[in-house]
């Protein structure tokens, strides 16, 4: 780990160590309320969560692939859990386990054609195959088209993300990979933050009611302001001129928005809060990464035909 990265690290640290601290105090001087509490048990989520992904991404490119695999793994059960599938199902989702740790094989050895390929094609026919021949035909548009997408949002997506460690860019050298894998998770991550804030100081026009209530215009153009204004501040930081790094945070920025309502357009059908319960004060795993199932896509060819 260079000593920019470090840098960078100790001061998501410290910002950490001062919200939790400010909490902490307002909680002792205002008593225990539902707010606070909530904003506690979400920073002491964060603690744990940067933490892991610290560790897990920037140890060395084994250990991230792995760790990526494994959010991918935990991502796909949480989603595809939901749809109760019948018994004659569980040999296609039994297929399913098995491609994932062959789709981050193929990012691991920079199998790029393979790559881009397995889940979208080779995957999609197979699971179509072995569908029809087990059967049973109740349900089995739906199966086939829930199995397809699932793998496709929380495999094939976040696969890019470990793509990005052994693809070369001419963008940006080994060292630099380490600090646009940072950027993305904290780019993706704050902008939920910056239009959530907006939204609840500006928000009056609701973008779209029937799928997230809460959502407002004001939110989403203070959200793409802000996360664009600080990819410009973090150009140096990822080794992009000031243009290039404005649109990087705009894409991130309107790709995790519409990420962020794929979701819950799905939570609204399927009329549940939340897709797990893993994460304290943050719903499941799925909920809480929703965001960066369309940013990863988006950003990894940003950068590499920039």
């Amino acid at each position: 780990m260079n000593s920019s990265l470090s840098t960078a690290l100790i001061s998501i640290y410290s910002l950490l160590t001062v919200l939790t601290s400010v909490f902490a105090l307002v909680r002792w001087i205002k008593g225990p309320g539902k707010l606070i509490s909530e904003l506690i048990e979400r920073t002491l989520s964060w603690w744990a969560m940067i933490t892991v992904a610290s560790i897990c991404l920037f140890m060395n490119d084994i250990v991230a692939t792995i760790s990526l695999m494994v959010l991918s793994i935990f991502a796909f059960c949480e989603i595809i859990s939901k749809y109760e599938l019948g018994a004659e199902h569980q040999k296609v989702l039994r297929i399913c386990y098995i491609s994932i740790p062959i789709q981050y094989a193929l990012a691991y050895f920079d199998q790029y054609s393979l790559f881009l390929t397995f889940i979208p094609v080779l995957m999609f026919l197979l699971l179509s195959l072995r569908s029809v021949a087990s059967g049973a035909t109740q349900n089995i548009s739906r199966a086939m088209g829930v199995i397809h997408w699932s793998l496709m949002m929380t495999v094939f997506s976040f696969s890019h993300i470990a793509l990005l460690y052994s693809h070369p860019l001419k963008l940006a050298n080994q060292d630099q990979k380490y600090h646009l894998i940072l950027f993305l998770f904290l780019a993706t991550e704050i902008n939920d933050v910056f239009q959530f804030t907006w939204g609840k100081l500006f928000g009056k026009h609701k973008i779209c009611p029937e799928i997230s209530p809460k959502k407002t215009m004001e939110g989403f153009i203070g959200g793409v302001v802000s996360t664009t204004a600080l990819s410009y501040a973090l150009n140096g930081f990822i080794g992009m001129t000031g243009t290039q790094s404005m649109i990087l945070g705009f894409l991130i920025a309107t790709t995790g928005f519409f990420g962020d309502i794929t979701f819950s357009a799905i939570k609204r059908d399927l009329n549940i809060k939340d897709l797990g319960n893993s994460i304290p004060g943050h719903g499941g795993l799925l909920d809480r990464v929703d965001s960066l199932a369309l940013t990863a896509i988006v950003f990894f060819y940003a950068i590499k035909f920039m």
